[in-house]
């Protein structure tokens, strides 16, 4: 990284924007989670099951322990834990796969959709509050942005 800022206005440097990236990402994400939480409480569900079910709900082709480990980024133990937890709460159904028997499918129940629904409504309402005053563009450039940095990162 070029380290040579004597053409850069204040506060552009390097290390101070990455800082900055990085502690609004955490607020946002400490945001997220406190709405979520408190929305959440009436489901009686840990933040980490209804986050596999989430992923299961807004993205049909994950439905294997595998790729939801994979995508949340967890451990095989703790996806399985909440595979069962969800299984024991009636909201998430395990059938063999018919192909390969080794593998199995998850599918999730009507219940855990209306509560998928549920949460994707207040999600949206969030998200309209966190969008005040900044244009469509804007929010596309920002999506561009951290999709890149995700991507540099993985």
């Amino acid at each position: 990284m070029n380290r040579n800022y004597e053409n850069r206005p204040v506060g552009t440097e390097p290390e101070f924007i990455s800082e900055k990236i990085f502690l609004n990402l955490v607020r946002i994400s400490q945001l997220y989670r406190k709405a979520l939480n408190s929305s959440n409480e009436s489901f009686e569900l840990s933040p980490n099951e209804l986050g596999l079910m989430m992923i299961m709900y807004l993205d049909p082709t994950i439905n294997t322990a595998n790729q939801i480990v994979k995508v949340l980024g967890t451990t095989k133990g703790l996806a399985s834990r909440n595979i069962e937890n969800l299984r024991a709460k009636e909201l998430l159904v395990t059938n063999q796969d018919e192909k390969d028997r080794r593998v199995v499918r998850l599918t999730l129940c009507s219940k855990a959709k209306e509560i998928c629904e549920e949460i994707r409504r207040k999600n949206m309402s969030l998200f309209i509050k966190a969008m005040e005053g900044i244009e469509l563009k804007d929010a596309i450039s920002a999506l561009e942005v951290l999709q890149k940095m995700v991507t540099n990162i993985e």
